[in-house]
């Protein structure tokens, strides 16, 4: 706006000083010595053609062939051609000090601007004033009454960015007296994405007019994301005074950000719509109307553009979240299977992770978001899509100065619910996070019965963790772990456990670790999992069944993703000693092997008599719903515990 606007100066200056000195002096020698002049203060050469002038107190005034010179480092020789410009100049006006044209009327024009290789602008020119001389108001610019544009063309390259763009511009005129419209169309590329744009919008004219908004439709396809905006400004040239309706929608809102010089989340293919409107620096999405991949999102967004960073404040409300459509905000990419959305690069990356060794995902979560704003975001979902029957997701997002905080950070889970906090240091390299974790009265059974391998039991799990994190992807995060999970459980059936935890029937290791028992109901269960550096220590494991004692030992390395663990059984009975057997435990995540047999107990189960009772008595609370009466059994299992103590 700044250079254009000066360059425009120059030139109509140039051209009234030009038509003045053609009223009284002689033709030639006046065009020729404005030209001069004009061409010594840019240091680029200015030709006109022919001039004609219609003399009147309200002269109109015609220029052609008119050509400037471009930047010497430029293979294109002319920065501006117009075939023919005309205008009038009101010179009553003039001698009042206000400048007031009639009428203008650009003819067969060509602006070419272009970078060059180093960066340099061809429309850069040493007399230019430095800073920002916009005008204030629109009532500020001259008065043109009317303005005709025929093949009006611009041309922009910047080789640096790989843009190539050609834009056409004409006016349109109504059957209404000054009822004009212009329209532009500009296609090419964009920083290497294909580009396409149809503005519509009132004549140029009304920019000046102060009263009635300025109504303008805008049309953009870049790549594969289209983007539609209709409404008015109020005061375009400062973009006040907005009221917009929009609608965007692509395959991955990812890919903008190269274009946008902003980071963007891949996501899946996305559509959102609603209003947009601007008070002062507040800009204001409301009816806000979205949905990415398989997620809706409903909800009021507020950009505060007078911070800085930015501020977002938002409210928002889903009615369904799929967690696989959030996953690649975690490095997770979301499943590309029957039934799911997802983009190309997403489809291959979900190949990718199904044919990797590793089962942590190992992608860097893009951080760079947390650089450049501040929000406040506060997210509820009613139904949350997943393996597993989560529901009422409760999430508050708070971001400042590259702090991230989700608190809280809530799930329903399987008639229970699991309360977190989460923090995360992105101003420290490596980032620095840090989580705790509230299981409480979580059904077993349930989630079980989504991998169809529960019985009618009703297994309920409490637990707490807290856990010190380092590095930028799950997988460092969970490698350099430190902290600990406490967990209680009771009911449910230990051989159903089992085969989850394998993912495949157990047979003869189930028989041998069990024996032929055809029951095998759990009256409590308990874990001590502490973590140092990514390894976990199984330094206390029991579940306690009706005649059985199963104890446990062994390490989880979350860093390699090895598991070595030894489950003990111990005959309540000890005429049942001959039928069990212990297991063997060890592999990678995605292939754990089962070994039974008397060599395993070679890493050595604990005794009953070294578990710790308090950490047990004290998480019996969170197996039940409103705080319900102790549990019996897990209760029984502390009783059992002093006693052998």
């Amino acid at each position: 706006m700044t250079i254009l606007k000066w360059i425009g100066i120059l030139f109509f200056s140039f051209l009234l000083l030009l038509a003045l000195f053609i009223g009284f002096m002689n033709w030639n020698w006046a065009r020729d010595y404005v030209v001069e002049q004009f061409s010594e203060l840019t240091g680029r050469t200015l030709v006109i053609g022919d001039i004609d002038i219609d003399w009147s107190w309200v002269p109109r005034i015609r220029l052609e062939q008119i050509q400037f010179e471009n930047a010497a480092w430029s293979d294109r020789p002319y920065m501006l051609e117009l075939d023919k410009l005309e205008f009038q100049i009101d010179l009553p006006k003039l001698i009042q000090g206000h400048v007031v044209l009639p009428e203008v009327g650009l003819f067969g024009s060509s602006i070419f601007l272009e970078k060059s290789s180093d960066g340099k602008a061809n429309w850069e020119l040493d007399i230019l004033p430095v800073g920002d001389p916009a005008p204030d108001d629109r009532d500020e610019f001259p008065v043109i009454q009317r303005l005709k544009i025929e093949d009006g063309l611009i041309s922009y390259l910047d080789p640096l960015t790989d843009t190539d763009l050609k834009a056409t511009i004409v006016t349109a005129r109504g059957k209404q007296k000054n009822n004009e419209s212009i329209t532009m169309q500009a296609k090419g590329k964009l920083k290497g994405e294909k580009l396409k744009v149809t503005l519509k919008a009132d004549s140029l004219l009304e920019l000046r007019e102060t009263d009635a908004p300025y109504k303008l439709a805008l049309g953009v396809r870049l790549g594969k994301t289209v983007a539609i905006m209709a409404g008015s400004l109020k005061e375009p040239l400062h973009l006040k005074g907005l009221n917009m309706n929009f609608e965007v929608k692509g395959p991955n809102p990812g890919r903008l950000s190269k274009i946008l010089d902003f980071p963007l989340p891949d996501l899946p293919p996305y559509r959102i719509k609603g209003d947009l409107s601007r008070q002062g620096n507040m800009l204001k999405f409301t009816n806000f109307d979205g949905r990415v991949g398989d997620s809706d999102l409903t909800g009021d967004i507020t950009i505060n553009m007078d911070v800085t960073p930015l501020f977002i404040k938002a409210d928002l409300y889903s009615k369904k979240i799929d967690l696989d459509d959030l996953g690649p905000l975690i490095g997770i990419a979301p499943d590309a299977g029957p039934g799911e959305t997802a983009s190309q690069s997403q489809q291959i990356e979900d190949k990718r992770e199904k044919t990797t060794p590793t089962v942590l995902p190992r992608d860097k979560i893009n951080f760079d978001a947390l650089y450049q704003v501040g929000a406040d975001i506060r997210l509820q979902g009613k139904r949350v899509e997943s393996k597993l029957p989560i529901d009422d997701l409760k999430m508050h997002i708070i971001i400042d100065g590259r702090h991230l905080t989700l608190a809280p950070l809530d799930f329903g889970v399987a008639d229970g619910n699991i309360k977190s906090r989460i923090e995360i240091d992105a101003g420290r390299k490596p980032v620095k996070s840090k989580m705790e974790t509230e299981i409480q009265h979580i059904r077993l059974s349930e989630i079980l019965n989504v991998f169809e391998v529960a019985d009618e039991s009703a297994g309920i799990i409490g637990g707490r963790g807290m856990f010190w994190l380092t590095g930028d992807s799950i997988s460092e995060m969970l490698g350099t772990a430190d902290g600990g999970l406490l967990m209680l459980m009771t009911g449910g059936r230990f051989e159903s456990l089992l085969v989850e935890i394998a993912g495949l029937d157990l047979g003869e290791t189930l028989a041998a670790l069990i024996g032929d028992q055809k029951e095998t109901d759990i009256n409590c269960a308990f874990v001590d999992f502490p973590v140092k550096n990514g390894m976990m220590n199984m330094n206390t494991f029991v579940v306690d069944t009706k005649d059985t004692v199963f104890l446990g030992k062994g390490t989880i390395d979350l860093s390699e993703e090895l598991l070595d663990l030894v489950i003990d059984p111990k005959p309540k009975d000890l005429s049942l000693f001959s039928a069990r057997a212990p297991l063997h435990i060890e592999g990678r995540f995605s292939h754990p092997e089962f070994t039974p047999g008397s060599s395993a107990i070679i890493r050595g189960a604990a005794s009953l008599a070294l578990l710790p009772s308090a950490p047990i008595a004290s998480l019996i609370s969170l197996l039940h719903e409103d705080g319900g009466e102790e549990n019996i059994h897990c209760s029984g299992l502390v009783d059992a515990i002093n006693e052998a103590r």
